[in-house]
């Protein structure tokens, strides 16, 4: 999955050190490409983080404004979630808790903003 982040170190600090995924490399995406994909014509520095077989792209761009409303997420199964909502108390990440008769889903904002669904494996 690919997704925009403002800084480099947010994301690191986000999908590495707060997820425990492994940043598995940095590259750079030239103007051409990001010209042809995304509309962009400059160079975007990307991230890629990865575990268990999920792969991230976090592609970097500082002036990057969540749109409104934030609907759009991206989802995630984690062997550790409760590990991953104490960690979320600790940390100032916001978890999300929504509920209806039937079910309860968990969501937090990465350090940009980005909404982010987390179920239990």
């Amino acid at each position: 999955m690919g997704i925009t982040n403002k800084s480099e170190e947010d994301a690191v600090r986000f999908y590495r050190d707060f997820l425990g995924f492994e940043l598995t490399r940095k590259s750079v995406i030239p103007a051409e490409l990001t010209g042809q994909i995304f509309s962009l014509g400059r160079d975007i520095n990307m991230l890629v983080f990865e575990k268990a077989g999920t792969k991230i792209e976090v592609f970097i761009s500082p002036e990057y404004t969540l749109p409104s409303p934030a609907i759009n997420h991206v989802g995630l199964l984690l062997d550790n979630f409760q590990e991953i909502a104490e960690k979320a108390l600790q940390a100032g990440v916001k978890l999300i808790v929504g509920r209806t008769r039937d079910k309860t889903v968990y969501f937090i904002n990465d350090f940009t903003g980005n909404l982010i669904e987390i179920k239990q494996k």
